[in-house]
């Protein structure tokens, strides 16, 4: 029954059609007269012209109201081909539009992030590809402005590199690209002052002035990392200060295998001839007293030498930490020091993994790997090689460290590596006296057995709470050494010195020791349900 109430609904929307007033007709037909047979007619025409208006509308380019009108006109008549692929068209020009606006964000963001981090020329190529002309202009201007700064800066330090003034000419050129990014002037000043340093660097060295030299080097770090050929200085600098640091503590043997070092490195340099000379000199005297008789009757009571091969005995010159004769070491049952890997326990320090190896394998856990990370990287990700004093990081898939692509990298303490997205782990050297390496895992990266470090063991490993301990405990005063003697893992007690405190104990397997107020326990690594290390 058609009533009187909707007889009145169905000509107050024939009116508002008839007015052109197509959304009170439409609101007025929705409300109870859609399944109406007398209000069919009405229903049809309000539906042609809401498509007829959403034509319009595509037509200049409102996507947004046609594809309103279209629903609506829809909803009046579901079964209206024409209305259904007017919206499919409307659909996927709006799709399209906000994909290049998209695109167009994306590029202005794109441009300001390499303004903002300092790469000016392809920021310009960035800023010259936008389509959005005002924004390119603000950019354009935000570019020169940077630049004419940078230039400011470069002047100062031209001024700087002809008054010989390098390191001054190297803070100008550091400010220059911190502030406002590289340019090709900004590199090309940096070729000229490498050049210069470069050639400054060998007068001083060869002449023996090695007081400028190494305060030279220190002014110029940021250059060293743009200009590969100062790292070679940067190399004979560290070998400088080490052969210095031998003579200082009288470790003559140590000295002479830096000089030797040193003279590959820097041949025909005459001071280097002459202390090597000198410190063959002081090696062959310390052999000679040592097997005099007094030699014989010292050994007991010696806790420093130069040889320990030829004196028995001795202490580690690389750690100052005590590396007793073999007398001292009664005990032949300490763990094996033979490449496979040994789980370290420390009170207060949790787990640790010792790998004497001087080639360690890192991958996705469950791979025949040295250290197997829980993570989605490679089944064999990347090495670590120990080279002499070195420890050089090898990627064979994406590696980064301090947030750097790297293929190759020589690793210092505390830099940070990331292996693929999520593989975290700081390589440590927290003693400048040791070659041994720690690398401290993420939480995420834990070993089977809850191994957070491992240790790359060559030769010492010092525990305690202080800041030069391998492995840092939580209480206690206290400091032990592990090391090896015979293929064998010894310990013992080091003072506030790291001189001797304690006589050497072995440490065998499965046995829980007390080294002072350091609790050690050495077991054999075995691979959990994550995996574990790969078997020698």
């Amino acid at each position: 029954m058609f009533s009187r109430w909707n007889f009145a609904r169905l000509r107050a929307a024939e009116n508002a059609l008839h007015e052109g007033r197509l959304d009170d007709a439409f609101d007025r037909l929705v409300d109870g007269l859609l399944d109406n047979a007398r209000a069919k007619e009405s229903v049809r025409k309000a539906a042609l012209a809401l498509t007829a208006r959403a034509r319009v509308a595509t037509q200049s380019g409102r996507y947004r109201d046609a594809l309103y009108d279209l629903d609506r006109a829809l909803r009046l008549c579901p079964a209206d081909s024409e209305a259904r692929a007017l919206r499919e068209r409307a659909a996927a020009e709006l799709q399209r539009r906000q994909q290049r606006h998209e695109q167009t964000t994306d590029a202005t963001e794109r441009a300001a992030e390499r303004i903002r981090a300092g790469r000016l020329e392809s920021g310009r190529v960035a800023v010259d590809q936008m389509e959005d002309p005002a924004r390119r202009e603000q950019l354009r201007e935000e570019l020169d402005i940077r630049v004419q700064r940078g230039l400011q800066l470069l002047n100062q330090a031209q001024s700087a590199l002809e008054r010989d003034e390098l390191d001054a000419a190297c803070a100008y050129w550091t400010e220059a690209c911190a502030r406002h990014g590289r340019t090709r002037e900004t590199d090309a000043f940096a070729t000229r002052l490498a050049e210069r340093v470069g050639t400054r660097l060998r007068e001083w060295f060869d002449a023996g002035r090695l007081a400028p030299f190494l305060a030279t080097l220190g002014g110029v770090r940021s250059l060293i990392e743009r200009a590969p050929r100062l790292s070679e200085w940067a190399r004979l600098a560290e070998l400088t200060r080490d052969a210095a640091r031998r003579v200082g503590g009288g470790a003559h043997a140590r000295l002479r295998e830096v000089l030797l070092r040193l003279k590959s490195a820097a041949p025909g340099v005459a001071w280097v001839q002459g202390a090597l000379a000198s410190a063959e000199k002081l090696v062959a005297a310390r052999s000679e007293l040592l097997a005099s008789p007094l030699g014989a009757i010292a050994e007991p009571f010696v806790e420093t030498s130069e040889n320990g091969t030829a004196a028995g005995a001795t202490s580690d010159e690389n750690t100052g930490a005590p590396r007793t004769a073999f007398a001292d070491v009664q005990d032949e049952n300490g763990a094996p020091l033979d490449a496979r890997p040994l789980l370290l326990l420390v009170d207060g320090a949790g787990s640790s993994l010792i790998l004497p190896r001087d080639r360690i394998r890192i991958g996705r856990a469950g791979a025949d790997v040295d250290v197997p990370i829980p993570a989605d990287i490679l089944s064999r990700h990347a090495e670590i090689v120990h080279n002499g004093e070195d420890y050089f990081l090898v990627a064979h898939g994406p590696t980064r460290v301090n947030r750097r692509l790297v293929s190759r990298k020589l690793l210092r303490h505390n830099d940070r590596i990331t292996l693929g997205d999520s593989a975290k782990m700081v390589f440590l050297m927290p003693s400048s006296k040791s070659e041994t390496a720690v690398l401290k895992l993420a939480d995420r990266c834990r070993l089977a057995q809850d191994v957070s470090a491992v240790v790359l063991f060559r030769g010492t490993c010092l525990l305690g709470p202080h800041p030069s301990c391998h492995i840092r405990t939580r209480e206690g005063e206290a400091r032990a050494v592990l090391f090896e003697r015979g293929g064998k893992l010894y310990a013992r007690r080091v003072d506030g010195a790291a001189a001797p405190a304690g006589r050497a104990e072995a440490l065998p397997l499965a046995e829980t020791k007390d080294i002072g107020d350091v609790r050690v326990t050495v077991k054999a690594y075995e691979a959990g349900k994550a995996g574990g290390p790969a078997s020698a």
